[in-house]
């Protein structure tokens, strides 16, 4: 007797070819490096032909002697890193090769229990099995019969019917979401992945998890998987930056494809010229809002596109109203402009009303007579002492029994003196803290009435203080953001005019930057550890070799002052969680009960409108912002300094560096 290895039925050995499925007898593999038809795996399936082989596999036809039906059995094999001799089982593993191969046939088996989490999904495929054998490894799974999607679309002129089109989407997209809802990214969602099963009942399977990686994976080594038009650009980039918008992208980019018979163009070309037409401009039957849907699935800002696979399915299926991304673009600058306002009148009224009510109860103060000393360091060609001389007008002229004592120290002299100060035990009652140890600051007085005050309560940034500080021993009364400092002109010039960038590959493919050291806790939190090069060559007005520097917004007086030949452009970094630091920190030092009392006075009106307004305000030319919503006041525009009114709800203060 013979065993067809297409049918797996027994026949007469007289005959060659099968009488049950009409295929010829099959004697050998088609390839050297397949194992032969006839071959048992695991005691239990005996291999047919292969039926398919890709980068990281081939597929056999197979029957389970065990439940007597025909599966489909996956191999582990990778040409590059082994092979096998004809008519032997075990594969070679090049020598050279083997902690790669060990790698890859470990994410081989994390593909097979990926799948087997979901073996009740109808769109996902069935594992029943997985083991290693072979000196390699196997996945046992179902065979499925039909065609891939790619190769359906071109046997229809490239595109389908719209009905037909919703529905593999659908199916494929309710795929994405468990996948999702399990913290697994596909990240290879493309036609070539999706199977129409074909049957009574017509299903879609979502074929492929051996790309798909755990969102929150701290693995080191990611594979860049890359389908050009279907990948969007944040996969180009191996970062940290996949998750399920990915998916959301790969599956709009799909669903353009099927309705349009156009495949996209790839997403790195769109992010510097983006000539994607909206598919009702391709194809007059698609109504404007699955247009809109499917561009907003596939915009190249992640951002931009759908939070969650649910919504674009509702959005697809008519349940969700979807405007174009211009439309949307213009809505959300709309909606933070408004809540914007609403924040600065807002502060401006409690401002109004704390000044009144100072104005009005000086007398039922309880603050008793004091002299405070204060302290604060200068640059040169500052109006920081001005406004500190504003300042203390304002302030002893509603609380008349208080007397301050302003001394401005130059910059390179203030430590120097501080410290000699604090030998001596003769620390101001209140001072500037900025960069000053831990240390020095151990005999500082606690802020816990500051923290307690209205005009805290008042200042939005303030309320991650908790998240920053250790203790409660310095006040910050600004802070400082990330920013990209671009050369405009010049034999290495960058032709970037945004306001934001999201990635560094924003600025160009091989562009040399360099990162500002002085910033580096901040920077290595937004960017990781990616190499940069010295700011010395952004800085070099003679040859300057880098037209980029990454750096923070205390920054922007330091780069109009020394990189004169050169035209710049300000950018700001636009994330989910931008990282950004406080800034121009004060501490309360030793005194009388009358003092730290009027210390702490004067520390909480640093915080509300009048200090901000004139000191922080001024100080906006080197680049610090105020902790108050007055920083969003209109006097900022020329200061640069307007755009961060667009992204301030995603600023993080997680800690500040040792």
């Amino acid at each position: 007797m013979k065993k067809c290895y297409t049918c797996f039925k027994d026949y007469s050995g007289s005959v060659s070819v099968c009488p049950y499925c009409g295929q010829p007898e099959i004697t050998k593999a088609k390839e050297p490096i397949q194992l032969a038809p006839g071959t048992v795996l695991a005691g239990r399936y005996i291999l047919g032909l292969a039926v398919g082989a890709g980068g990281f596999g081939i597929v056999y036809r197979a029957w389970d002697m065990k439940l007597e039906t025909v599966v489909a059995v996956k191999e582990f094999f990778v040409s590059r890193l082994m092979t096998r001799a004809e008519g032997l089982v075990n594969v070679i593993i090049n020598k050279k090769s083997k902690e790669e191969f060990e790698y890859r046939k470990d994410r081989f088996l994390a593909e097979a229990r990926n799948m087997a989490k979901f073996g009740q999904h109808r769109s996902i495929p069935n594992v029943f099995e997985f083991f290693e054998e072979n000196n390699t490894a196997y996945i046992v799974m179902e065979l499925l019969h039909g065609i891939a999607l790619n190769d359906y679309l071109n046997q229809h002129s490239g595109k389908i019917d719209i009905d037909f089109a919703l529905m593999i989407a659908n199916e494929v997209g309710n795929a994405l979401q468990s996948l999702h809802n399990e913290g697994i990214v596909h990240r290879d969602v493309a036609p070539d992945n999706i199977y129409i099963c074909s049957g009574k009942e017509i299903r879609i399977k979502l074929m492929d998890l051996g790309a798909a990686k755990l969102a929150d994976s701290t693995d080191d080594v990611v594979d860049i998987i890359l389908k050009p038009g279907y990948s969007p650009t944040e996969q180009y980039e191996n970062s940290k930056n996949i998750g399920p918008w990915t998916d959301i992208y790969a599956l709009g980019a799909t669903l353009y494809a099927m309705l349009t018979g156009v495949k996209p163009d790839e997403s790195t070309n769109r992010k510097i010229n983006d000539e994607v037409v909206p598919p009702d401009q391709i194809n007059p039957l698609i109504s404007e809002n699955l247009s809109n849907t499917v561009m907003k699935a596939m915009a190249v800002d992640r951002h931009m596109r759908f939070k969650n696979v649910t919504e674009f399915l509702s959005a697809i299926n008519g349940d969700r109203k979807v405007v174009t991304l211009a439309q949307e673009r213009k809505l959300r600058g709309r909606k933070r402009f408004l809540g914007i306002t609403a924040a600065v009148v807002a502060v401006s009224i409690c401002a109004g009303v704390v000044l009144n009510t100072y104005a009005k109860r000086k007398a039922a103060e309880d603050l008793k007579p004091a002299t405070i000393s204060v302290w604060y360091s200068v640059e040169d060609g500052s109006t920081e002492e001005d406004a500190m001389l504003s300042v203390q007008s304002h302030f002893e002229e509603n609380f008349d029994d208080v007397t301050l004592e302003l001394r401005a120290i130059p910059a390179d002299e203030y430590a120097d003196i501080l410290y000699s100060a604090a030998n001596s035990n003769t620390l101001p009652n209140l001072f500037e803290s900025t960069d000053l140890s831990d240390g020095f600051l151990n005999n500082a007085r606690s802020l816990s009435n500051v923290i307690a005050s209205e005009q805290f309560a008042q200042s939005q940034f303030l309320q991650q203080y908790g998240n920053y500080y250790d203790d409660e021993k310095r006040m910050p009364l600004g802070i400082e953001v990330p920013m990209a400092y671009v050369i405009t002109n010049g034999a290495a010039c960058v032709d970037y005019t945004g306001k934001y960038f999201m990635n560094l590959s924003d600025f160009g493919e091989g562009v040399n930057i360099s990162a500002d050291s002085k910033h580096g806790g901040m920077l290595e939190r937004n960017y990781g550890t990616s190499y940069f090069s010295s700011s010395d060559e952004f800085f070099n007005n003679q040859a300057n070799t880098s037209p980029v520097l990454l750096s923070s917004s205390m920054s922007l007086n330091e780069v109009r002052t020394k990189l004169t030949n050169y035209e710049k452009s300000y950018v700001f970094y636009n994330a989910d969680e931008i990282y950004c630091d406080f800034t121009y920190e004060w501490s309360i030092g030793q005194g009388s009960e009358e003092q730290i009392a009027a210390s702490e006075k004067l520390l909480s009106w640093m915080l509300g409108n009048v200090y901000q307004s004139y000191l922080m305000i001024s100080k906006c030319n080197d680049g610090q912002i105020p902790v108050n919503g007055i920083c969003f006041e209109s006097k900022i525009d020329a200061k640069n300094l307007a755009p961060i009114a667009e992204i301030y709800n995603n600023f993080i203060f997680d800690g500040r560096d040792d």
